[in-house]
């Protein structure tokens, strides 16, 4: 029960101390206060209850008690519960079970999303104005490395799938290939209303 309690507690002073940064977190907890949401997911076996209060969110293994939103799902699915449009398509693949108001999981989600930190001034209160500076440069140097190697490595694939390796077709002949089978379509229509003139 201690391996439960002790990551959970972690988690939840964790998580209260970033919400606490951000100025507009007790408006966003206001509206939210006393909602319950049940999280049980396939790969822990054990369900999670999440309980907000104004002081932030409470995280318990052993509630058991009425919540206003149950879900059953796996760790792979809920980033997708971000977008209100994938749960009716989860829920008909059977990869998603909702019993109560499935918005819950959006608002909650939303508490950590709309976060508006100045992680700059956070950074410069702890460890003074020019060190803080310095890290603030060395992130967004390493941000944007990132971001380059990232597109850097798209286009490398796209190279070697397309030009080199001839595994996917270029987007021209692509193109033309739809082009060619809508033509190809039009003629075996034409045909078809064709033999069921004569037949007639």
């Amino acid at each position: 029960m201690l391996w439960t309690v002790l990551p959970t507690q972690v988690v939840e002073r964790f998580a209260n101390h970033i919400l606490d940064l951000d100025g507009e977190t007790p408006q966003r907890l206001q509206k939210l206060e006393g909602r319950r949401l049940r999280l049980s997911l396939k790969e822990l076996g054990k369900p999670l209850t999440i309980c907000v209060t104004e002081h932030g969110v409470r995280l318990s293994w052993v509630d058991d008690s009425f919540v206003d939103c149950h879900i059953v799902t796996e760790i792979a699915i809920l980033p997708e519960l971000r977008d209100s449009a994938n749960i009716t398509r989860l829920i008909k693949a059977d990869k998603l079970d909702i019993d109560g108001d499935p918005m819950l999981a959006q608002q909650l989600s939303r508490l950590i999303t709309d976060l508006d930190i100045d992680w700059p001034e956070q950074l410069s209160q702890r460890v003074g104005d020019v060190p803080a500076q310095l890290l603030v440069n060395a992130f967004n140097r390493g941000r944007k490395r990132l971001q380059r190697f990232r597109v850097d490595s798209r286009q490398w694939v796209k190279d070697a799938l397309v030009e080199e390796q001839r595994l996917l077709p270029a987007r021209e002949r692509f193109s033309q290939f739809q082009q060619d089978m809508q033509a190809l379509r039009a003629q075996i229509d034409k045909l078809e209303r064709y033999l069921k003139e004569q037949q007639g």
